[in-house]
């Protein structure tokens, strides 16, 4: 990756899972990374804003939330293209493109149930948020159970112990996923969902799939597939972005803003 003015410089960034409306939602990184990334395109891998937490909690969007529609706007405004592929917390939008034909874009912004992702390198893939998949996957009720009680109650904890963990001059540590990568059926789940992924993408001949849902970020081949999976920003604060070259990296965003702000003490102090 390269930099120009503090800048990271990609083609295309790939974001999912943002549930905007949670506590749990890190809007304020989110924030922060976007405001030091240059791109072409933007594309939303769904669960972006969280409906079902809107509706159960009778209140919208924090300020911090708001500013990250606000940044993602702005960015279409200037050109960025920004797609917006959506997912099972904001199925609600799905019904729009039954009244409204989105998918030809209003001011850069194309909302869609899945998208088709040419690389830089002529790579195809099929975009998708991945509910689709729950109905192939066992476990898939346990999980929904699992995600919303003990998971969610995971992502409070887990956000209070990182600030925490922040004053004290710690970097980010994921309470959750410690606790699924302990869990056999988690780790079922997230292999069974996988296979569901590259079968589908295999099936329909795409080079590869890009997809979200599990909150388990991963960059990886599988059966001659790649297997793209963008993470949240709940828990894992990462983001697939995609170079100038077609390369496809899983980026670690605290890790990333951490590197960039030594770097950048270290040219201030070398000046």
């Amino acid at each position: 990756m390269r930099f120009a003015k503090d800048q990271l410089v990609i083609d295309t960034l790939f974001l999912s899972d943002i549930h905007l409306g949670t506590v749990s939602c890190h809007a304020e990184t989110l924030l922060e990374f976007l405001a030091v990334t240059d791109c072409k395109k933007v594309v939303l891998v769904g669960d972006i804003i969280d409906l079902w937490a809107i509706k159960a909690k009778r209140r919208g969007l924090c300020e911090t939330q708001l500013n990250v529609v606000k940044k993602l706007l702005s960015m279409a405004r200037e050109g960025i293209e920004v797609v917006y592929v959506m997912g099972n917390h904001d199925a609600a939008f799905r019904q729009v493109l039954q009244d409204y034909p989105f998918d030809e874009g209003i001011a850069n912004i194309t909302l869609c149930n899945q998208y088709l992702h040419q690389s830089r390198d002529g790579q195809c893939y099929i975009v998708v948020h991945g509910d689709q998949f729950d109905n192939q996957v066992r476990c898939h009720r346990w999980l929904n159970r699992f995600g919303d009680t003990v998971y969610s109650g995971l992502l409070v904890a887990n956000r209070w112990l990182n600030l925490r963990r922040s004053r004290q001059g710690q970097h980010y540590w994921s309470l959750a996923k410690a606790v699924k990568s302990k869990s056999a059926r988690a780790i079922r789940y997230i292999e069974d969902y996988q296979d569901a992924a590259v079968d589908y993408a295999a099936r329909k001949g795409f080079d590869g799939i890009i997809c979200g849902h599990i909150h388990v970020p991963a960059c990886t081949e599988i059966r001659g597939i790649h297997y793209l999976n963008t993470g949240d920003w709940q828990d894992s604060c990462t983001a697939i972005v995609e170079h100038h070259t077609g390369t496809m990296e899983l980026l670690e965003v605290h890790a990333w803003l951490r590197c960039r702000l030594s770097a950048k003490n270290l040219m201030q102090i070398v000046a």
